[in-house]
């Protein structure tokens, strides 16, 4: 995802690229590169009353829907379906959103355990890529909501867009 890498270089941040491209999930390219899945965040797509929204949480947590739809204020909000995340997220895998908002023109509501991390590890658009930098660094330009969006989970939990109708 050369637009991606573009996109934070034109920033001025600085950031490592994890690559792999045997991977097929995020979590095999981290094992690859010796990160923790502990470090890994995945951003899941909600739809709702203004459109998009990008909820950013780790990777090991479940989406706590009553505590999302609270913070968008919408008691109808709901995950995103796989065809609106590809048609939105133009060239991106459903499953590897990167934590961009300002890029995707989507508002982001950040979760309280992501926004005290002193660095950040994410797919930049497809599994077998990973960014990692620092927290400071992606959120410096980004606005964002910081407020708890899920529940910690004792495995850990893609989001499987494709089963979502």
């Amino acid at each position: 995802m050369s637009a991606i890498i573009e996109y934070l270089q034109g920033r001025g941040v600085a950031f490592t690229v994890l690559p792999t491209p045997q991977s097929e999930t995020a979590l095999e390219t981290a094992q690859a590169h010796d990160v923790p899945a502990s470090e890994l965040v995945q951003t899941v797509v909600m739809n709702y009353r203004y459109g998009f929204a990008m909820m950013i949480m780790p990777l090991d947590a479940e989406l706590n829907l009553f505590l999302v739809q609270a913070a968008l204020d919408d008691p109808d909000a709901r995950r995103a379906t796989h065809r609106e995340v590809v048609a939105h997220f133009t060239g991106m895998d459903a499953t590897c959103i990167p934590p961009l908002g300002l890029y995707f023109l989507t508002p982001m509501w950040v979760d309280t355990e992501i926004a005290g991390r002193e660095q950040i590890v994410f797919a930049a658009g497809k599994p077998s890529l990973l960014i990692r930098m620092r927290s400071a660094d992606l959120f410096r330009d980004e606005p964002y909501v910081v407020t708890s969006i899920a529940t910690s989970g004792s495995t850990v939990n893609v989001p499987d867009v494709a089963d979502i109708a």
